[in-house]
């Protein structure tokens, strides 16, 4: 496999983009579980030298993708698809949190900026504009966390985020999964503009596991 280094200086180490890349790789299953993440040839891949891989195959290691076994090398964890299916439950069940939040403490302003994104997301839906598409969403997801005005569930969020951005991608590739992913983020939407806290945090969750459970399937097919 062969990796396109976009480091920008300014903002993010050479162990950064690295740690970002092979993350990428095992979560959207290009490194299958019980690949064997050679130093070496990493290295040369990424043309660098194995110390910021050393350190990205430590925070690999921490998060519970990545096994190293003393004196044979690193690989990638045999348990990771569970790893990531318990990482998607507490996003869904944090991100739910957020969504009830939003609804209790959203502004006249902020509804009608929300309702503005989800137009922009049906726009790029009938154009079947992928790659737009999912950076509205994003924009989506995190607008609900900004209106949720609690910096703990934001930090929360943040820290879990890079799990979901790879097969997030995934899903929004899929022409119907885009049909899907607009309906539910309609009822997000819905709920949040009516201020029904449980309504919002159901439609999160309910939207998060769906979208996890075609990831998944679509991986083990």
């Amino acid at each position: 496999m062969e990796f396109a280094m976009d480091i920008n200086s300014k903002t993010r180490s050479v162990r950064d983009v690295v740690y970002e890349k092979l993350k990428e790789a095992i979560l959207m299953g290009t490194y299958k579980p019980g690949f064997h993440l050679n130093e070496r040839q990493l290295a040369g891949e990424f043309m660098i030298s194995t110390t910021p891989l050393k350190e990205a195959l430590r925070r690999l290691e921490q998060e519970g993708l990545v096994v190293t076994r003393p004196r044979v090398g690193s690989f990638v964890s045999n348990d990771v698809m569970a790893s990531i299916e318990e990482i998607n439950s507490i996003r869904s069940a944090i991100e739910g949190v957020a969504a009830r939040l939003a609804a209790i403490k959203i502004a006249e302003d902020e509804i009608l900026q929300l309702g503005q994104v989800l137009k922009e997301m049906e726009h790029y839906r009938r154009e079947r504009n992928s790659e737009k598409a999912l950076e509205v969403n994003l924009n989506f997801h995190k607008l609900i966390t900004i209106f949720a005005k609690n910096n703990y569930v934001s930090k929360q969020i943040e820290a879990i985020r890079s799990f979901d951005l790879a097969p997030r991608n995934k899903t929004l590739s899929n022409f119907d999964e885009l049909d899907r992913a607009y309906k539910e983020h309609e009822l997000i939407y819905k709920m949040i503009s009516k201020r029904d806290p449980d309504g919002a945090e159901n439609a999160v969750r309910a939207h998060i596991h769906r979208s996890t459970q075609f990831v998944f399937k679509g991986s083990k097919s």
